[in-house]
């Protein structure tokens, strides 16, 4: 496999790769490649951090004392920068990589927000754990998730009162999309999901005496149908594949969806709705390699922190802080602006980010030092930390995997896009800069934004 696709294939099916690692893979053919890859992602390791109380609290059997339970979430509420840190950490280093990428996929699809920490990482655990299993299944144990029930409010969906919430997004923004259902479709489907409940520990249960047990008609079937019921059924409709595929495609590929690839994704994925399947099928791909889909996708806040990482490791002293950057560029973990998630692509740059995202590279791998000119407003802004970033960085990592790069590898391994001569001859051609120094100016070019 081409370096260069090699490179591509990391970038937008992980995280990045290391020259060196990437070197190992040149004598393989592609689908050795990508068999490796998702080699790396069968044992799925679930992320967690100390949740003590709560499991003291479950375990001493205590589920009814809710004042208990309610002060045990109070106190943990400043975890969720921990578990921010900790996510951030497992995609930049974990040897799940795949899988991973997949899970951050999920989460700006299955979108949720749950200010309770330890129903929080109950539910991304679910999408880590079914980021490359069956659609169908996955979608099911979604629906039966606390912190879903609590978003979309299915939680207080009864069979005298039902509420809609949860069966209009399922289908306008999870399985079929808009234009694909009726809105008796929604109040059918939304009866179908009455009593759906869940208990302290985040364990689900079905309240039988809140649960509708008469006939639906959805979809051109009349029968008692259940939550399970109406998900098969959706997903008996090729439309669904068709959605699913198209923002696997704009997410994977590229932003501007191309018609004739997405419906060779949906007949594979219509087949068994088998997430890896498809995905494999992308990789395998020879359209996934071309020119246009190579280096053409803004990155998203996320990925161009991570690729900084990878390049050079690092680490914030202060967990708050990198959760304040990522606020700042309008992508912070665990926190999606509503149901639909973040739009990305262009979105994900403004007058106000451009130059922060910019200058980032420089001021991480730096001293930390935030500017104090124009450009420090944006930093400023909410800040309730001093003038600089508490920032640790790894430089032998950097000169194990760099160091005996030559200089002109450097492009390559650390641009998505090939570089204007101009650009290139500036850096690399008779510079007295270091190549710690050649490559903090390679990730400040405008084409380091891309992926």
């Amino acid at each position: 496999m081409e370096l260069r696709n090699i490179y591509h294939l990391y970038r937008r099916a992980a995280f990045g790769i290391s020259p060196s690692e990437a070197k190992k893979l040149v004598s393989l053919s592609s689908e050795e490649v990508v068999d490796r890859l998702f080699r790396d992602s069968e044992e799925i390791t679930p992320l967690t951090i100390d949740l003590s109380d709560f499991d003291e609290f479950f375990e001493d059997g205590m589920q009814g004392r809710l004042r208990q339970l309610e002060k045990i979430i109070r106190e943990n509420a400043p975890k969720h920068i921990d578990y921010n840190s900790a996510w951030f950490k497992k995609l930049c280093s974990s040897s799940e990589a795949l899988n991973e990428r997949m899970t951050l996929f999920w989460a700006n699809h299955f979108v949720c927000r749950d200010q309770v920490i330890y129903y929080a990482i109950q539910y991304y655990n679910i999408l880590r754990k079914n980021a490359l299993g069956n659609f169908k299944d996955f979608t099911k144990e979604v629906a039966k998730a606390p912190s879903m029930m609590k978003y979309l409010n299915t939680n207080s969906n009864f069979k005298n009162q039902p509420n809609e919430n949860f069966a209009r997004e399922l289908m306008e923004l999870f399985t079929l999309g808009t234009g694909n259902y009726s809105e008796e479709d929604i109040k059918e489907a939304a009866r179908a999901f009455t009593g759906y409940s869940s208990r302290m520990d985040g364990s689900f249960f079905l309240n039988m005496r809140q649960h509708d047990f008469g006939e639906k008609q959805f979809m051109g079937w009349n029968a008692y149908l259940d939550g399970d019921d109406i998900i098969n059924i959706i997903c008996e409709k090729k439309e669904c594949a068709q959605f699913v595929c198209s923002k696997l495609y704009s997410y994977f590929v590229n932003t501007t969806v191309n018609g004739s690839h997405v419906n060779e994704m949906a007949d594979v994925f219509y087949k068994a709705y088998d997430i890896k399947e498809v995905m494999r099928y992308v990789f395998t791909a020879d359209w996934f390699y071309a020119e246009e889909n190579v280096g053409t996708k803004i990155k998203s806040p996320v990925d161009l922190l991570s690729s900084i990482y990878k390049v050079v490791p690092f680490s914030f002293q202060q967990p708050r802080q990198q959760l304040f950057v990522q606020r700042l560029m309008g992508q912070a973990l665990l926190e999606p602006p509503n149901v639909a998630g973040w739009p990305g692509g262009r979105h994900w740059i403004n007058t106000n980010t451009l130059m922060v995202r910019m200058k980032l590279p420089s001021i991480f791998l730096g001293n930390g030092l935030i500017p104090s000119n124009s450009l420090g407003y944006a930093f400023m802004e909410g800040r309730s930390f001093g003038d600089r970033f508490n920032i640790s960085k790894d430089w032998k990592a950097f000169d194990k995997e760099y160091g005996n790069l030559r200089e002109e590898e450097l492009p390559m391994a650390i641009c998505a896009p090939e570089l204007e001569k101009g650009t290139l001859d500036l850096i690399l051609k008779g510079s007295r800069f270091s190549k710690q120094e050649k490559s903090l100016q390679l990730m400040s070019v405008p084409e380091f934004q891309l992926t």
